[in-house]
C-alpha cells in the first residue's frame, strides 16, 4: 500500500479533541467538559432568524473571497475601531481556522518558519504544516502575565526563513491582553526586521478591564498586517464556519483571492448569518463581555481554593493556563476520562503540552475554558478538586 505524505504523517494531534474517542466510549458518566471553547451562550436571536429567513430559489456558488454584501458588513464593522477599510480589504473564509491557513500559505514558502507567542492555539502547527512551514515559539510566562518578549529575545529568534510573528488578542490559551502599546512595539519590531505580523483577533470582544488593540489600527504598518477574525466566539455561533481575513496589503489579498478560487466561496447561508450578526449594535458586545467575565470570576475564585493549585486570572477571552500539582497532564487528562469518578461525575481538560512546541513543557498545566454557566463551572472545579487530590501522580 503506498505510504501517506511527510507533511500528513507530520501533523500534530489536536491537544483540545484528542480524548474525544476515549470519550465516546465511557458508559454512565456525566461530563463537565472544560477542554473545548464551545460556549453554552444561546446563539443570538437575530442570527437565528437570519437562517429561518434563508429561502433562495437556488444555492448557487458565491465569489471566492465572499459575497460583496458581507465583505462590507465586515469593513463596516472592523471600521469601528479600524477606518477606511473597504471590501477590498476583507476576504470571507471558512471559520478562523481558514483564514489562518490562507495566511500561512500566503506568507510562506515551504521551509520558512513563523514566530509564535508560546503557549499557543494548538491548531496553529496544523496550520503551519500544511502550508510547509514551521512553528518557532517565543516563550512568554505567566510571571509577568505573558507579556510580549523585549526585542532583544525575539531579535534571537529569528533566522533567514523567517516569515512572520503570529500572537493572539486576547490570547488562546493565556486570556493575557495586549494593549495599544504593546501591539505597537511589536509592529516597529516586525517593521525592523521585514516581518508580516498575523493578529488572531477572534476573541477581541471578550475583555474584562481593558480593551485590545487591533493591529488593524496602525495604518503605518498596512502591508505587513494580517488580521484574523471569526463568528464562532463572540457570537457563540462555532458551528456556522464563517471568518475572515482583513489585510491592507492588496498584493496579499490577491494571492488570498486565487487560494479561495481553488476551494469556490463560502456558503453563502453562513455569510446571510455573518451580515446579520456584524449588525448587531455595541449593547450585544457589553453583554457578552459581561457575561464571561462572571464565568471567569466564578471559576477563577473556585479555582483558587484548590490546594497546590495555580490558576492565573484571565484578561481576556474565557481560558486560564492552570497549574496543578501533577506530574503529568497528559496522563492526568486521560485518568480524568477513564478512572476518575464522583457521584459519577468528571472533567475534560486540554493537557498543556499541546500548547507548546516541545511537548515537554506544560506538564504541569492544563486549559480550562470558562464556556457553561456559574453553577457548573462551581461543579466542575468540586470535582477537578477531588480528583487532584486523588490522582495517584500528584506532587506532595
Amino acid at each position: 500500500m503506498p505510504g501517506l505524505s511527510e507533511r500528513v504523517s507530520a501533523l500534530q494531534e489536536s491537544a483540545i479533541r484528542k480524548l474525544d474517542q476515549v470519550v465516546r466510549a465511557q458508559e454512565g458518566v456525566s461530563f463537565h467538559r472544560l477542554n473545548i471553547g464551545q460556549p453554552d451562550v444561546p446563539t443570538p436571536a437575530p442570527l437565528l432568524e437570519a437562517i429561518r429567513s434563508f429561502q433562495p430559489e437556488v444555492i448557487a456558488y458565491g465569489p471566492a473571497s465572499g459575497l460583496p454584501s458581507c465583505r462590507q458588513a465586515a469593513a463596516r464593522y472592523h471600521g469601528r475601531w479600524s477606518p477606511g477599510l473597504a471590501e477590498r480589504h476583507v476576504a470571507v473564509t471558512v471559520g478562523g481556522s481558514e483564514a489562518l491557513l490562507f495566511a500561512f500559505t500566503a506568507v510562506c514558502d515551504p521551509g520558512d518558519n513563523v514566530l509564535v507567542l508560546e503557549p499557543y492555539y494548538t491548531n496553529y502547527n496544523g496550520f503551519a504544516t500544511v502550508a510547509g512551514a514551521q512553528v518557532r515559539p517565543v516563550r512568554t510566562t505567566l510571571d509577568d502575565g505573558f507579556a510580549i518578549p523585549p526585542d532583544a529575545v525575539l531579535d534571537e529568534a529569528v533566522d533567514a526563513r523567517t516569515r512572520a510573528i503570529v500572537f493572539s488578542n486576547p490570547a488562546n490559551p493565556t486570556g493575557a491582553v495586549y494593549d495599544r502599546e504593546a501591539v505597537a512595539r511589536l509592529l516597529a519590531w516586525a517593521e525592523r526586521r521585514d516581518l508580516f505580523v498575523l493578529a488572531d483577533e477572534v476573541y477581541r470582544r471578550i475583555w474584562f478591564e481593558e480593551p485590545p488593540a487591533s493591529a488593524l489600527d496602525f495604518p503605518e504598518h498596512r502591508d505587513r498586517v494580517v488580521v484574523i477574525d471569526s463568528l464562532s466566539k463572540t457570537y457563540s455561533a462555532c458551528g456556522l464556519r464563517l471568518g475572515f481575513l482583513i489585510s491592507r496589503n492588496e498584493a496579499l489579498m490577491e494571492g488570498v483571492e486565487r487560494l479561495g478560487q481553488a476551494r469556490l466561496g463560502a456558503q453563502p447561508l453562513a455569510q446571510h448569518v455573518g451580515e446579520a450578526a456584524l449588525g448587531l449594535d455595541e449593547a450585544y458586545y457589553e453583554a457578552i463581555r459581561q457575561t464571561y467575565k462572571q464565568r471567569v470570576d466564578t471559576l477563577m475564585e473556585a479555582l483558587v481554593a484548590i490546594d497546590g493549585v495555580r490558576a492565573p486570572r484571565p484578561a481576556g477571552a474565557f481560558y486560564s493556563m492552570v497549574e496543578l500539582p501533577i506530574d503529568d497532564s497528559e496522563r492526568f487528562a486521560r485518568w480524568l476520562v477513564t478512572d476518575f469518578r464522583h457521584e459519577g461525575e468528571t472533567v475534560i481538560v486540554a493537557p498543556g503540552p499541546g500548547f507548546y512546541a516541545d511537548p515537554s513543557s506544560g506538564r504541569q498545566q492544563v486549559r480550562l475554558a470558562a464556556v457553561v454557566d456559574d453553577q457548573q463551572l462551581r461543579r466542575a472545579a468540586e470535582v477537578l478538586a477531588r480528583a487532584v487530590h486523588a490522582y495517584p501522580g500528584r506532587r506532595r
